[in-house]
């Protein structure tokens, strides 16, 4: 699904957390270091673990700014301890249970802000703000889930920093509460989730539609279906353009993706000729006989994709070479069809193909 953005705003907060300041004198260095704690979050995902996570603030050390006294007129820079990197990876991997059975999740940091104002009724007013992007790792790529941005308000006095800190684990919190919903809620039915795949096949079901003659079993070729005017200067005394093409429509079922997987084998009237001084049954049963090998070769082809080993992210591509290779199987079969009955003409090569033909037929139809 495409990627959600999600504001939320919380303007009360009962977390216990941890500040520690320490005053440095150098650069831009931060003068005020938030010790951020791992909580307890009552998180236990189903679907996913944190493998990792990914600063994206470049060579940031802070986090914003704040004001650290009554009498401070500018804020100063505020900072994580232990540095951005380690005190968020710190707090994401030990707050939430990892269980390495599952898929592995990278978190990316893009932005994580603390900004202060002075309000009119003289006291501090703070603003946290995230900004995250949730990937599946898969096979050492990284597939694009979700994007979060969240964050809290607060108001504190001067000399209430608990507030500050409070404001940054709910934000934090609540970030990671949110993906593990979203992930329960989606993982059903969302193809980024899905452990397998099934499959199940049909064969399109009508016989005809305008130009197009579709292969039934019960519906043998007539002549009348040959529509196209004869090749001038062809030798042959008739012609059948068949072919064959498959659709898939790929639905989430408790986790599986299951691909039904529709085949269609058919004809095109304006595309197949016959002579008019032509039109025998011996000959009707040549043309005939191509059609059906369309119809096995559309059959070796179901075969082959039940022995492959499909997962999620390659069966679309892995079907669609198979379909490349057996419709060169089949221009393969025509051609040797043709060359050996001399395009019908020997009989006795006709019966043997006419027989080779009914026998694999049996094996696939009813």
């Amino acid at each position: 699904m495409n990627s959600q953005i999600i504001k939320l705003i919380f303007f009360s907060f009962n977390i216990i957390a941890f500040l520690f300041f320490t005053r440095l004198v150098f650069g831009q260095t931060p003068s005020t270091l938030i010790v951020l704690k791992p909580a307890y979050l009552n998180i236990k995902p189903d679907e996913f673990y944190f493998k990792e996570v990914r600063n994206n603030l470049g060579q940031r050390t802070d986090i914003g700014n704040i004001f650290t006294s009554r009498e401070a007129k500018e804020t100063e820079p505020l900072g994580l301890q232990g540095g951005i990197d380690e005190s968020l990876s710190n707090y994401v991997l030990r707050s939430v249970p990892i269980d390495r059975s599952l898929r592995p999740v990278v978190l990316e940091v893009n932005e994580c802000e603390i900004t202060e104002m002075r309000s009119s009724d003289g006291l501090i007013e703070g603003k946290v703000e995230l900004d995250f992007t949730f990937q599946l790792e898969n096979e050492g790529a990284l597939v694009h889930l979700l994007d979060y941005q969240g964050g809290a308000k607060y108001k504190r006095s001067s000399n209430n920093y608990r507030a500050i800190s409070s404001a940054l684990q709910q934000s934090l919190a609540s970030s990671l509460k949110y993906f593990n919903d979203w992930v329960n809620q989606e993982s059903g039915s969302d193809i980024r989730f899905a452990k397998q795949v099934s499959l199940r096949f049909r064969d399109y079901e009508k016989v005809e539609l305008e130009d197009t003659v579709f292969y039934h079993r019960n519906h043998p070729l007539e002549w009348e279906d040959f529509r196209a005017q004869p090749h001038f200067g062809s030798k042959y005394a008739a012609s059948i353009f068949s072919s064959f093409a498959w659709e898939g429509n790929t639905v989430i079922e408790d986790g599986v993706a299951v691909l039904d997987l529709v085949t269609k084998v058919f004809m095109l009237k304006s595309s197949s000729w016959v002579r008019s001084s032509s039109k025998d049954d011996y000959g009707l049963n040549h043309e005939q006989r191509h059609f059906d090998i369309t119809k096995i070769i559309v059959e070796r082809f179901k075969e082959k994709i039940k022995k492959m080993e499909l997962s999620p992210d390659d069966y679309d591509g892995k079907i669609g070479y198979l379909y490349i290779e057996t419709y060169r199987e089949m221009n393969q079969m025509q051609e040797a069809y043709d060359a050996e009955t001399s395009h019908g003409k020997n009989k006795a090569a006709q019966a043997k193909w006419n027989k080779l033909i009914d026998e694999e037929l049996s094996m696939y139809l009813p």
